[in-house]
């Protein structure tokens, strides 16, 4: 396979490690949208998006969080009542969870492989 920039392809492992942050800062985001609604299943929701966020972001348990974060962003496509982001946002977040999910968590990670 061609490159345009092969001197950084050594650099391809932290793809997953990127991929962890942004998914859990689009978490983090959504569950402090979350607890400052009334009620407290919204408060419940923000409470496990937060978790889901601290799982993926610091790599431990990534892919039981990346699969909990896919069930979580579907849950937002079938509610569009608590849509925290944007649909383009939420498909994008679908994406990196299904992502996270077939390839582990990648460097900077508590996880380890099996």
């Amino acid at each position: 396979m061609l490159s345009v920039f092969p001197n950084i392809l050594f650099l391809a492992p932290f793809s997953a490690f990127l991929i962890r942050v942004a998914l859990a800062l689009i978490f983090v985001f959504a569950a402090s949208k979350h607890w400052y609604r009334a009620g407290i299943i919204s408060k419940t929701f923000a409470s496990v998006e937060l978790a889901a966020a601290i799982s993926i972001g610091a790599g431990a348990l990534a892919q039981a969080g990346a699969l909990a974060g896919a069930i979580i962003v579907i849950y937002w496509l079938a509610r569009p009542a608590i849509r925290p982001v944007s649909f383009i946002a939420i498909l994008l977040s679908l994406v990196l969870s299904v992502s996270l999910l077939l390839t582990g968590a990648g460097p900077f990670a508590f996880d380890f492989p099996l």
